[in-house]
Order: C-alpha cells, then sequence, then structure tokens
C-alpha cells in the first residue's frame, strides 16, 4: 500500500481533490483520494475481516462507490478531514454489512502481510513468535464490538489524535475516551486468555 499512509491529511489539498472529482471526474482527483485513504481504509477492513486478499478487494469496492457517491458528499466549511473520513469510514462500514449479509468468512493473517512492513528475515523462531501474536491480536481486535474496532483502529493504526477521532466518530471527546478505555481493557483480557503459555 502506499507510503502515505502516516501522512496528515490537509485540508485545503483534500478540498482541492474533493471539488475536482465532483465537478470534472478528473481522474486525478479520484488517484488523490486513492492515495490519501487507500492504506487507511484496507488497514481498517483488514482489522474486521483478518484477511488479505478479502481486504483488498473490499478496499477497491470502497473506491468504486466513492466515485459513484463523491456527488453525494457536501462539502463543509470547515473539518472536511474528519467529516469525509467519517464519510468514507461509513462507505467501508456499509461494504462490510454487506458482505457479512451475503457470507461470514473469518481467517488469520500472516504477519508480513498484515504489517506490510519490509521482510529482514528475522531468525525463524523470532518470524514465528511474531506470526502468532500478530494472529493473536487479529483475533482478539475482531471480537471487540464495532465501536470499540474503530476506535482502536483510528487512535493506534492511524495514530489519530482523540478530537479527530471524535470528529470522525461523531462522539464527544470524553465518550471517545470512555470507548477507548474499555476497547483497551476488552483487548487485553482477550489477549491474555488467548496467547499461548
Amino acid at each position: 500500500m502506499s507510503s502515505e499512509r502516516n501522512r496528515p491529511i490537509h485540508e485545503e489539498t483534500l478540498v482541492n481533490l474533493i471539488q475536482r472529482a465532483q465537478t470534472t471526474g478528473d481522474p486525478a482527483a479520484f488517484e488523490g483520494l486513492y492515495v490519501l485513504y487507500a492504506d487507511r481504509i484496507y488497514r481498517f477492513l483488514l482489522t474486521r475481516v483478518q484477511d488479505v486478499q478479502l481486504a483488498e478487494e473490499l478496499t477497491s469496492q470502497v473506491f468504486l462507490r466513492l466515485i459513484e457517491r463523491i456527488h453525494q458528499y457536501r462539502i463543509q466549511p470547515q473539518d472536511n478531514v474528519a467529516v469525509f473520513s467519517g464519510w468514507l469510514y461509513q462507505i467501508a462500514r456499509n461494504i462490510l454489512n454487506d458482505m457479512y449479509r451475503s457470507e461470514r468468512r473469518r481467517t488469520f493473517v500472516p504477519l508480513d502481510e498484515a504489517t506490510n512492513a519490509p521482510h529482514h528475515d528475522p531468525e525463524p523462531l523470532e518470524a514465528v513468535e511474531k506470526k502468532m501474536t500478530m494472529e493473536h491480536v487479529l483475533a482478539a481486535l475482531a471480537r471487540l464490538n464495532e465501536r470499540q474496532q474503530q476506535v482502536v483502529v483510528l487512535r493506534f493504526l492511524e495514530g489519530l489524535s482523540i478530537a479527530e477521532t471524535a470528529r470522525i466518530m461523531r462522539l464527544t471527546e470524553g465518550a471517545v475516551k470512555a470507548l477507548q478505555h474499555r476497547a483497551l481493557k476488552n483487548l487485553q483480557n482477550y489477549l491474555s486468555h488467548e496467547m499461548p503459555s
């Protein structure tokens, strides 16, 4: 996925891309939106489905739906990064719900595919331990409810602040803190019961 994954999204850049996509259907504008969001959406979906190929397929579907529905988004006077992000994550959740209505698939993800990290050829035992750890983390994360999963993804995988997460999730900052606390407590409990001794 893109190297843009951890770069902040700037309001002016995002609004410019949305306006170009809406007014002229400029392919470069859609490509710009893809570069900004593809990796974020992919990681969000991967935590839910735990299947690399399926997450990639669903990410493609999200951006196809974005192309179809870009005219439905109303540019805001401010905070488009949070509002548009929330809108796009909602599209991703809707596609997930559509998939779950038709079938249920859950599998584990190999560590090197789940993290998209460069491969350094670690010692075999270390590689196995890391893979087991990632599998248990993903399995535990999948046991959280949807809101708890979302707050973990936004806060710890995306690195967003409490305020940014609150805007995307349409919650107060206090509610995000409480949700995050419950999510991490549940995640810790699940991991303590699932990790091999």
